[in-house]
């Protein structure tokens, strides 16, 4: 049997569409006992291949399904076809799927893609997702400043992740967050710019298992209703804590243990937390420490740190009474704002009133130039002001008398002078207002670099605090090789 080159092109088209066909892959989930439909063997290696699966409910239960999770899969991203084949999708599981990346749907509910390679998060733009639970425990990610804008949220897990810095701030849109998990991380620094609000539904926040050296609770006071804190198994020498028992009035756990404690700050903070009302510290009781415990958490008494300690005192203190000034500065600031748009408004005023009385002036000097070169109506000779009539309006035969008009021209020149001292008088005080606007705004930017640099110094005083406490191991260890010797 033999065939042409017309045959052979045909076999090709057949072969493409038949490897088109093939690239296409579709899968159809199965309910199961907990109610979820649940995709098995879905493999995805790359986001071209995820644009070809195709996912499918059940026959007939389309409308039905809520739930979805998959089974002994592995996916780089997520189907493109997920959301779509499920409208009233609520809740979805994927859980060690490989996953790089994650695209959350506006109308999903409640989300846990545990133990992946997730480093990003996307939804789409301009909406406010429903979301209210998200968990991310256990992957790669380095940076959520985006995840602002899950709003709704109510629980959050970040647990086991890299994040290294964090603000706060990120967070102050999610007026019903409940729960913030941040334990497990590498966060070296955690600090909060948040404004006025008050995110007054988060009750418990986790901090611990991170590398903090230093910590200022004053960054709690946007959550007033928390119970729970959990700093255990960082690097923490002492925190600021001087408005606590106020700050967090229902505030009930707070674990300390595994740390670094200077034995005066951490009495000093215990005793400051039982004045709040917490009675439970640590979830377990050191049974040894090397020098020192306090209500059963380990701390050392190192002279050095207490040095550092008392610095850090003192700049808080300095920046305390920085920022009171600033904000002085600023209510004068804004005084002097006002004064300044009054007076421009008042000088406005004059010019416009100025304006008025030059125009009058220049209508008396017309009038005045007129009677003078008018002649006598019965004469017709020019008129010339006699001494009798110096103290009439009008010279004789009913014309203007000249001598009124002067008198009122210089009148009214010396009113024109008088507006024109208050207007220069005006203009000096505005010159003056806008050269302490200069002085202020100054001021104010190098308040923000103070402010900087109080922030290099805490993280200085940090480094130095990990200094010395290697010191102090060094030390130990040699005198331990001598008592050996």
């Amino acid at each position: 049997m033999h065939f042409g080159i017309a045959d052979a092109s045909v076999w090709l088209v057949l072969i493409a569409v038949r490897l088109q066909l093939c690239t296409c892959s579709k899968y159809t989930c199965a309910i199961g006992s907990d109610g979820f439909c649940i995709f098995q063997g879905v493999h995805i290696e790359s986001s071209e291949q995820a644009a070809n699966v195709q996912l499918e409910p059940p026959a007939g239960a389309a409308a039905d399904v809520t739930r979805v999770k998959f089974r002994d899969s592995s996916m780089v991203a997520l189907p493109s076809s997920l959301y779509g084949a499920f409208r009233q999708l609520q809740e979805l599981r994927v859980w060690w799927m490989h996953l790089h990346s994650i695209h959350i749907d506006p109308r999903l509910l409640s989300l846990d893609a545990e133990k992946n390679r997730i480093s990003s998060i996307t939804t789409e733009p301009g909406t406010v997702p429903l979301l209210r639970k998200l968990e991310l425990n256990q992957n790669r990610l380095r940076n959520i400043d985006n995840i602002s804008v899950f709003e709704n949220l109510e629980v959050l897990e970040l647990a086991h992740n890299d994040l290294r810095t964090l603000d706060l701030c990120v967070f102050q849109r999610m007026p019903k967050l409940r729960l913030l998990d941040l334990s497990s991380n590498n966060l070296a620094l955690v600090r909060s710019s948040i404004g006025a609000e008050k995110l007054a539904s988060l009750t418990v926040l986790y901090l611990n298992d991170n590398r903090l050296t230093y910590l200022d609770l004053s960054i709690l006071r946007s959550f007033p209703a928390l119970e729970k804190v959990h700093l255990a198994n960082n690097a923490l020498v002492y925190v600021d804590h001087d408005s606590l028992p106020t700050m967090l009035p229902r505030l009930r756990v707070f674990h300390l243990q595994t740390n670094d404690w200077h034995c005066e700050g951490l009495a000093e903070l215990i005793g400051q937390l039982r004045k709040t009302g917490v009675q439970d510290f640590k979830t377990f009781s050191a049974f040894s420490c090397k020098e020192r415990m306090v209500e059963g958490i380990c701390c050392t008494e190192n002279k050095p740190f207490a040095l550092v300690r008392k610095s850090n005192q003192y700049l808080a203190s300095y920046t305390s009474e920085l920022n009171g000034h600033t904000r002085h500065l600023m209510r004068e600031l804004q005084h002097t704002r006002h004064e300044v748009a009054r007076l421009i408004a008042n000088d406005n005023y004059t010019q416009v009133s100025l304006q008025n009385i030059g125009d009058e002036v220049e209508e008396l000097r017309n009038q005045l130039t007129d009677a003078l070169s008018s002649p006598d109506p019965v004469t017709g000779r020019p008129v010339k002001p006699p001494s009798a009539a110096a103290g009439s309006r009008t010279a004789p035969g009913g014309s203007i008398n000249p001598e009124r008009l002067v008198a009122e021209v210089a009148k009214l020149r010396r009113d024109f002078q008088k507006m024109t001292g208050e207007n220069q008088t005006l203009r000096q005080q505005v010159r003056q207002y806008e050269k302490l606007r200069q002085e202020l705004e100054a001021l104010r930017t190098d308040t923000n670099e103070t402010k900087l640099a109080f922030q290099l110094m805490k993280e200085e005083n940090a480094l130095l605090r990990q200094d010395l406490n290697q010191l102090e191991q060094k030390l130990q260890q040699l005198f331990s090789r001598g008592t050996a010797v």
